[in-house]
C-alpha cells in the first residue's frame, strides 16, 4: 500500500512538473508572440512615417518650385508692363535667374538707345519663393522702379546714376517755378562727337499731332511725358504750406517748394522698340499695353513690393486717362513734355522755341 501511495505520489509530481513544463512554454511563446507583434508595429510605423515623409517632402519641395516659378513669372510680367509706360529710352536687357527649391533671385540688366547707339545703364536684381521676405536692391540704377519727385530747391545739383550718367528732370506746365533747367545752353560746352539725350518741358500740355507738328525735324524724338495725373494728385505738385507741431506745442506754418518730376517717376509713350526701330504709332502700343494688361496685372497674387507698386500705379495710370467707356483715346492723352536725342549740333535748333519752357540733360556718350 505504501508503495502504491508513492507511486501516486511521484506520478502527481510528475504531471505537475509537466504542467509548469507546458505552462512556461506557453509562456515563453506568448511573449515572443507579443514581441514579435510590437516589432511588427514599430516597422510598420516606421515605415508610413518614412512614407509620409517623403510624400510631405516632395509635395513641400514641388509646391516650393511651383511658388518660385509663379513669383518669378508674375514679376517679370509686371516689370516688363510697366518698361513700356515709363524708362525714357530704356529697355531691358539680359537677364539670369538663380532658382532654388524654395525661392529664388532675378539679375537683370538695362540698357538706353541715344541715337541707335546701346548704353548700359547699369543691373537690378529680385528676390521671390515661398520664404522669400525681402526684395533685394542691390544696384539702383535708374531702372524699371517709380521714383518721387523732388522739389525744385535740389535742382542747384543734378542728379546722377551709380554709373555717373546724367539722369533727367521734367516740370509741370500748370506748376509755377521760381527757376528752371536750361541745359540746352551747356551744348557749347559738348563736342560734336557726342550723342545727347534731352528732357524738354513744355509751357502747356499738347495732343501728340500738335507736338509732332512743332518739333524740329533734324531732331530725333524718342519720348513722350504724357500727363498722368488728376486734378488732386496735381495740387499736391505745386507750392504749398504744411502744419509742423514744434516741440512746445505751437504749431507753424511751413513751406513746401513746388515739386519736379524725374525721370524715374515719369511715364509716357516710347516712340522705339528694344531694337531701335521706330514704332509706326507708338501711342497705340502705349494705350494697348494698359489697357490690354490692366486686368491680368490686377489678378496677380505675388506679395512682392515691385508687384504690389506696378499694379497700384497702372491702375492710377488707367483710371486717370479712361473715358467713361473704360477706353484710353489717343485724342484724350495730353503731352506735357518729351525726350529727343542728337548731337549738340542738331539739338542748337530747339533753343529759343516758344514751347520749351525747361531742358533738362540726360546721357551723353560717344559716337563711336
Amino acid at each position: 500500500m505504501a508503495d502504491e501511495k508513492n507511486i501516486n505520489v511521484n506520478d502527481n509530481n510528475n504531471e505537475k512538473e509537466l504542467d509548469e513544463i507546458f505552462e512556461s512554454a506557453k509562456k515563453d511563446k506568448f511573449d515572443k508572440a507579443i514581441k514579435k507583434a510590437k516589432w511588427r508595429s514599430i516597422l510598420r510605423t516606421i515605415v508610413i512615417s518614412l512614407i509620409v515623409i517623403v510624400i510631405v517632402s516632395i509635395s513641400t519641395i514641388f509646391i516650393g518650385i511651383k511658388v518660385t516659378q509663379s513669383e518669378s513669372s508674375d514679376i517679370s510680367f509686371a516689370l516688363s508692363v510697366f518698361n513700356d509706360i515709363t524708362a525714357p529710352d530704356m529697355y531691358i536687357g539680359k537677364s539670369i535667374r538663380y532658382e532654388g527649391i524654395f525661392g529664388g533671385k532675378t539679375v537683370y540688366s538695362t540698357y538706353k538707345i541715344i541715337e541707335g547707339k546701346i548704353v548700359y545703364t547699369g543691373q537690378q536684381e529680385y528676390s521671390y519663393g515661398l520664404f522669400n521676405t525681402v526684395d533685394v536692391q542691390a544696384i539702383n540704377s535708374p531702372a524699371i522702379v517709380w521714383g518721387k519727385s523732388f522739389d525744385e530747391d535740389s535742382l542747384n545739383k543734378p542728379t546722377y546714376n551709380e554709373l555717373g550718367q546724367r539722369e533727367m528732370i521734367f516740370f509741370y506746365p500748370y506748376v509755377k517755378y521760381k527757376t528752371y533747367k536750361s541745359d540746352l545752353n551747356l551744348l557749347e560746352d559738348i563736342g560734336n562727337d557726342k550723342y545727347i539725350e534731352m528732357a524738354l518741358s513744355f509751357d502747356k500740355a499738347y495732343n501728340i499731332d500738335e507736338v509732332n507738328k512743332m518739333m524740329p525735324k533734324n531732331v530725333t524724338l524718342t519720348w513722350y511725358w504724357i500727363d498722368d495725373l488728376n486734378g488732386k494728385e496735381k495740387e499736391a505738385h505745386e507750392p504749398h504750406k504744411n502744419k509742423q507741431k514744434l516741440p512746445d506745442g505751437k504749431t507753424i506754418d511751413v513751406d513746401n517748394p513746388a515739386d519736379v518730376c524725374s525721370e524715374r517717376a515719369a511715364y509716357g509713350i516710347k516712340v522705339y522698340d528694344s531694337n531701335g526701330d521706330k514704332l509706326k504709332n507708338p501711342e497705340e502700343l502705349f494705350i494697348a499695353v494698359i489697357e490690354n494688361n490692366i486686368n491680368e496685372i490686377e489678378k496677380l497674387k505675388t506679395d512682392n513690393f515691385k508687384v504690389n507698386g506696378i499694379k497700384s500705379e497702372v491702375k492710377r495710370i488707367y483710371d486717370n486717362l479712361k473715358d467713361k467707356n473704360g477706353k484710353i483715346k489717343k485724342e484724350n492723352l495730353k503731352i506735357q513734355g518729351v525726350v529727343v536725342t542728337g548731337t549738340a549740333e542738331t539739338l542748337k535748333s530747339l533753343r529759343g522755341l516758344p514751347f520749351i519752357k525747361a531742358s533738362s540733360l540726360g546721357v551723353v556718350t560717344d559716337k563711336y
